[in-house]
């Protein structure tokens, strides 16, 4: 018997090799995402699948929206919620209300958030406006930044910045890859 391989049995038809998603286990985790909070994560999906490169970059950016050592839970969430209703995405608010909630913010918190800052104290209020001013890039009271830097201290706020920053990059690229009709606002929160 001829146990001696030749080049032909050796061949690998082309349709035989699997190559690799880079992007497995983004998507793996974006599609678990997904799920746990019942968000479509399509848009970002359909960039991975358009370019694996312009969604690397994007994916080395969305770490910027959990950035947290110096503030407290409460008061990301206060202007996360707050510079995410202002940028008029309902799926993107709905998230972030899940995830606030998730983490424990007190919903009489999350109510005077989405109620424009009513009922929250004072310190609470100017965050919100300040995440608001952010967000819609509005002017703002001169004397708001100092305020809060004084109450959040500079570490704090600087982390407040840089979510505010990412948060903000979402409702961007779902507009930017003509999801817009998907940021609608929603009735039930306004």
């Amino acid at each position: 018997m001829n146990t001696q391989a030749t080049d032909s049995d050796q061949t690998i038809a082309p349709a035989d090799l699997a190559t690799p998603d880079p992007l497995a286990a983004s998507r793996q985790a974006l599609n678990d995402f997904g799920r746990h909070y019942d968000y479509d994560v399509g848009y970002l999906l359909e960039l991975a699948d358009a370019s694996p490169e312009a969604f690397s970059a994007f994916e080395a950016a969305m770490p910027m929206a959990r950035v947290q050592h110096a503030a407290s839970t409460e008061d990301l969430h206060i202007a996360k919620i707050a510079g995410m209703r202002a940028q008029d995405c309902g799926p993107c608010t709905e998230l972030a209300l899940k995830i606030a909630r998730e983490a424990g913010v007190a919903e009489s918190v999350i109510q005077g958030v989405l109620r424009g800052g009513k009922g929250l104290t004072p310190e609470q209020r100017d965050l919100h406006d300040y995440a608001r001013a952010v967000a819609l890039n509005e002017e703002m009271d001169p004397a708001l930044l100092p305020r809060l830097e004084a109450h959040l201290g500079r570490a704090a706020l600087a982390e407040i910045a840089v979510n505010l920053v990412g948060m903000r990059l979402y409702p961007t690229l779902k507009r930017a890859l003509g999801h817009a009709k998907s940021c609608a606002l929603f009735p039930a929160l306004q």
